[in-house]
């Protein structure tokens, strides 16, 4: 898979700092340290998104870790040119060392990317183990900013998962293709197992339109 995400220095990264400005921004009372980028359906542009946002991030906001949660289709080890595996399902099967197994990228701000790893037959149960909360609770004490791709939400619970663990919250990401209800059921679906959703970000040609208000 071509490389997708942005060079820091150009004008193709402006769209992605003002999403990291929009998030940081919002009105909020609570504490964000993990967001969940997430989408209705897939080729909604989720993971590119979700991996630029962390370059910028990183940029100003250091340490920043991006973690690739969709162990049905990873695509981040592509995207960063790195292997799969050891990666998220290595370190919380085998008990791996997560800093020791996540890639650094000196390049791009010391961001830190913690690959799917290797092939689950059950993805949605580690999304919701203990294991995996207590792997997101170290993340959060070591780093600023936590990054987590999800699978999109009308295909599988993992988003809702992820979600349920303390201090994480969810960033819906939406094609502008894509159907109204598609959107209304996956935000619906995020609300009923008590998800915060942050808002939603639209995926149009070259640009972002965001609204966390």
């Amino acid at each position: 898979m071509k490389r997708r995400f942005v060079e820091p220095d150009s004008s193709s990264a402006e769209p992605f700092r003002a999403l990291r400005l929009a998030i940081e921004t919002r009105p909020s009372k609570r504490e964000t340290k993990g967001l969940v980028f997430t989408s209705p359906r897939r080729l909604d542009g989720r993971s590119t998104i979700a991996a630029n946002y962390a370059v910028v991030a990183a940029l100003v906001q250091r340490p920043v870790l991006l973690i690739d949660a969709d162990m049905r289709n990873p695509s981040l080890h592509e995207m960063f040119d790195r292997p799969r595996a050891p990666g998220l399902v290595d370190v919380l099967r085998d008990e791996l060392d997560p800093w020791q197994v996540a890639h650094t990228f000196s390049s791009l701000g010391g961001l830190q990317v913690l690959t799917a790893g290797s092939p689950l037959s059950s993805p949605g149960d580690v999304a919701a183990s203990p294991a995996m909360g207590e792997l997101l609770q170290r993340a959060y004490d070591e780093y600023e900013v936590v990054v987590l791709d999800s699978p999109a939400t009308l295909m599988a619970s993992d988003a809702s998962s992820l979600a349920s663990h303390p201090g994480t919250d969810v960033v819906m990401v939406v094609n502008r293709a894509g159907k109204r209800r598609h959107v209304v059921s996956a935000i619906r679906k995020l609300v009923l197992t008590e998800a915060n959703v942050l808002g939603v970000v639209v995926n149009r040609e070259g640009a972002l339109v965001t609204d966390f208000s």
